[in-house]
């Protein structure tokens, strides 16, 4: 059982205990950490990953006990999204019906799971929550959907461009930092629904309904 969850919308996780010292990881609010010991305003801590933990340092500030954490309610949609992970593409010439589904969620209705679906995913998430989605096969169709965050949420849509094109791109659910990369849960990733790190120079916004 962790010990203590971060505070701040997004911590730094530090090789050492100084500001100028190497940033292994950037934390979401409410990661779950193991405190080992506190100096100087500074906590070592293991925090607890979807893909494994990670240990460093973080400003002390920024902790709180487990027993006194608020727990953050996480989108009707991502349980959804989590539920559906390995859903994959089917090699040859069948077609995932599952994949279908998601694409029947778009006024593109592609019939093959070779069509790219991540934006059918994202759409068939949202509106198996009760949600309105965009519509629309494009991942770009999503930055005007909602609203704009500044910081990321856990569970919004993140869009990201994809190649040199000023209309490709890829959406998925927000999950947390890691270094360079963003973690998100989408569809269309290597082929199925999964868990991957994007660079995050490659982000063009987050987004999250009302």
């Amino acid at each position: 059982m962790p010990t203590h969850r971060t505070t701040a919308s997004v911590l730094r996780l530090r090789a050492l205990p100084v500001t100028d010292a190497a940033i292994i990881g950037r934390l979401p609010v409410n990661t779950p950490l193991d405190l080992q010991r506190t100096d100087q305003g500074w906590a070592q801590v293991t925090a607890h990953l979807l893909d494994g933990r990670l240990s460093g340092w973080v400003s002390a500030a920024h902790i709180e006990p487990w027993a006194t954490a608020v727990l953050v309610v996480e989108p009707d949609w991502l349980p959804i999204a989590r539920a559906e992970v390995g859903v994959n593409e089917l090699p040859g010439p069948e077609h995932n019906p599952r994949i279908i589904g998601y694409h029947a969620t778009t006024t593109l209705r592609a019939t093959t799971d070779e069509t790219a679906w991540c934006s059918a995913f994202v759409n068939w998430c949202v509106t198996q929550a009760g949600h309105r989605g965009t519509n629309s096969a494009a991942a770009r169709s999503w930055l005007t959907w909602g609203r704009s965050l500044a910081e990321p949420a856990v569970g919004s849509i993140a869009v990201f461009r994809r190649g040199g094109s000023p209309t490709s791109g890829h959406v998925a659910f927000f999950l947390e930092r890691r270094g360079k990369g963003i973690m998100v849960l989408g569809g269309n990733q290597s082929n199925c629904v999964r868990v991957s790190s994007y660079p995050a120079q490659d982000l063009l916004g987050y987004r999250m309904n009302g």
